[in-house]
C-alpha cells in the first residue's frame, strides 16, 4: 500500500529531463516493423541521439539503400564498414 507523506510535494515526471541529454540532437521515431537483434518491436518509440557515439554493441539508426533501419552494431564493427550511422538509440519506449 502506498501512503503519501503530508510534506511530500509532487514534482511530476518530466521524460524530457530523464531521457534526453542533448535536446538539439535528439529525435523521437516510431519503429515500423521490428528489429529483433536490436530489441525493437513494431510500434516502439525510439529516442535517437545524433550526438552520441556509435560503437560495437550499440543500437543505431542507419541509412542503407536510401532507407532508415535499426540495427545493433556487430562486435567487430568499425566506422569504415560502409554503414551510414544516422543516430544512436538511447531509449526504447514500448507499450505494454
Amino acid at each position: 500500500m502506498f501512503v503519501a507523506a503530508e510534506d511530500y510535494e509532487d514534482q511530476g515526471l518530466d521524460l524530457n529531463k530523464r531521457l534526453i541529454e542533448r535536446p538539439a540532437a535528439t529525435f523521437f521515431m516510431r519503429a515500423s516493423g521490428g528489429s529483433p537483434d536490436a530489441g525493437v518491436s513494431d510500434g516502439d518509440l525510439l529516442v535517437v541521439d545524433r550526438g552520441e557515439t556509435a560503437g560495437p554493441g550499440r543500437v543505431v539508426v542507419a541509412v542503407t539503400a536510401g532507407e532508415l533501419v535499426v540495427r545493433r552494431l556487430a562486435p567487430g564493427w568499425r566506422e569504415d564498414d560502409g554503414l551510414e550511422i544516422w543516430g544512436v538509440v538511447t531509449w526504447v519506449v514500448r507499450k505494454p
